[in-house]
């Protein structure tokens, strides 16, 4: 088996996990599974413990998007390994490494051709695991069998939609992470919400499966004239924004486009009978930021991975823990530049206990959720008491560790520069992928690593600026930015001929030095 990409190394969590993994493996436990929020990067983790493994390998999952994201991190993860992929009619299940659909896999003509031996067997977003598909493929792969593969199971949900439990796939959780320990280790973006009154009455929808009846959930949005308020709430709050609209019906989503457009907000809507072309067409335009926005209904709560992503509207009122986290994760992937996610709740003015909402899902007062979810967190957790062992009340402190945004400066569309102090990091694309460059000050860049994705790239960017304690430094809010610019930087902006205004702070003065200069280094190598 290919050895680990060595600049994509596991981070302290990751490496927890795959301890637990192990202990649990010396227990007995040969189904384990493990929860990780979307973005912390459960593909380099279960890529990792493959590369440990040796001996073939399955990866299964139930969307294309996932497979081909999984074949992609994987050889970035592994480089030079073979990835084959079952899919349609691609049948590459002989490869030392399978990606492969759980859909196409569990057909029994094809099942029938593939050899039970692989050593470990992954399943993505297992929370759908408990489906007969699934309970199909793993028969066959002898997972139930005391000498069978390990099956590891990961996911950002563990609980399914359908209150069906993972139980009799699943033998443990034997790791967990949190959003917000995630968000606090700088790991994923900081979110912030905003709650939006609606004059709805949700006291009276009926549930169905769950949640609520979508055809009740519609007509009482449509009733109080939701797309309207939808477009007044993105213009008011996230006008400068890129993000998702999840709606509770096709109909609706098409109808806060409309809104939106009318507003002169450039958006667009999809849904299941989108074709694909199309469909990667929008997605594409919200990718450039020629789309600002896209609504959709129950296609990209899963699956999608647009990191650039930093507002999610919520118009569709859900009782589900796990819908309401896949909606919520789909903005909390870092990128250079985003300091947060904007979380826009549209609730009703009847509250009910089980609505789910940034409040209740984070366990703070609604009036709190306009500022960061982390900090907010943190004052509920200093607020909540604990009987100590003689039964006397005492205050519970927590220790806060906020997110940390990095300052990072656009030079082009993917070429990204961070000031460290020393001299500065790039983002830079490579080949076909990125360079990451560590620039020492007055000395030749240091190539830190190179990854297939900028995401990657960033990630091992910002682990390199954890390792070097500069987080303080390259806070976009650090005091010395807020200070006026020196004259040293204003000699040096004149000297690079780059205009600079009246009142320019510190913090200004700097990012355009370090744009200028590394657009002037890009110009000398043309």
């Amino acid at each position: 088996m290919t050895a680990p990409n060595a600049t994509l190394a596991l981070r302290p969590y990751q490496r927890e996990a795959l301890e637990r993994i192990r202990e649990a493996q010396a227990r007995g436990i040969r189904r384990p599974l493990v929860q990780m929020p979307t973005g912390t990067g459960k593909t380099v983790l279960f890529s990792h413990l493959i590369a440990q493994r040796g001996g073939r390998s399955l990866v299964l999952a139930h969307r294309d998007e996932l497979l081909d994201q999984a074949a992609q991190k994987l050889r970035a993860v592994l480089p030079g390994a073979r990835v084959g992929k079952v899919k349609a009619e691609k049948d590459e299940h002989g490869a030392p490494i399978v990606v492969a659909s759980v859909q196409t896999l569990s057909r029994p003509a094809r099942l029938a051709r593939v050899v039970p031996d692989f050593t470990t067997v992954v399943v993505d977003e297992a929370h759908h695991a408990a489906a007969e598909s699934y309970r199909r493929v793993l028969g066959h792969l002898r997972a139930f069998e005391p000498d069978g593969p390990l099956v590891l199971g990961v996911t950002a949900t563990p609980a399914r939609g359908d209150g069906q439990g993972l139980d009799g796939i699943f033998e443990e959780i034997v790791f967990e992470a949190g959003i917000l320990e995630m968000i606090r280790g700088g790991f994923l973006s900081d979110l912030r919400a905003k709650q939006i009154q609606l004059e709805a009455d949700f006291g009276g929808l009926h549930v169905r499966r769950g949640d609520f009846v979508e055809a009740e959930v519609e007509r009482e949005l449509l009733a109080a004239d939701a797309p309207a308020h939808v477009a007044e709430a993105w213009l008011e709050h996230g006008k400068d924004r890129r993000g998702l609209i999840f709606a509770t019906t096709v109909r609706l989503a098409h109808a806060i486009a409309e809104e939106l457009l009318e507003a002169g907000i450039a958006a667009e809507a999809l849904d299941g009978t989108t074709p694909q072309e199309e469909r990667r067409a929008i997605l594409g335009r919200l990718r450039t930021g020629e789309t600002a926005a896209v609504a959709n209904c129950a296609v990209l709560t899963e699956g999608f991975d647009e990191p650039t992503i930093d507002c999610v509207a919520i118009v569709r009122p859900t009782r589900s823990r796990l819908l309401y986290q896949q909606m919520i994760g789909r903005g909390t992937r870092r990128w250079p530049g985003k300091f947060n996610c904007l979380l826009l709740d549209f609730v009703g003015a009847t509250s009910r206990h089980d609505l789910l909402t940034a409040a209740t899902l984070f366990g703070v007062e609604p009036r709190d959720v306009e500022r960061s979810l982390v900090d907010a967190a943190a004052v509920q957790e200093r607020l909540e008491l604990r009987r100590d062992a003689l039964g006397r009340l005492v205050a519970r402190d927590v220790e806060l560790f906020r997110s940390v945004p990095m300052a990072w400066v656009r030079v082009s569309p993917e070429h990204f520069v961070l000031g460290v102090g020393d001299g500065h990091l790039e983002l830079r694309p490579r080949g076909e992928g990125f360079a990451v460059l560590h620039r020492h000050r007055g000395g030749e860049a240091e190539l830190m690593g190179a990854a297939g994705t900028l995401e990657l790239a960033l990630g091992i960017a910002e682990d390199h600026v954890r390792g070097l304690r500069a987080e303080t430094l390259v806070r976009p809010d650090a005091p010395w930015r807020a200070k006026p610019a020196t004259e040293k930087q204003l000699s040096a902006l004149r000297r690079l001929r780059v205009p600079a205004g009246a009142g320019l702070t510190a913090g200004e003065a700097s990012e355009l030095l370090t744009a200028a200069v590394a657009r002037l280094r890009r110009e000398r190598r043309r």
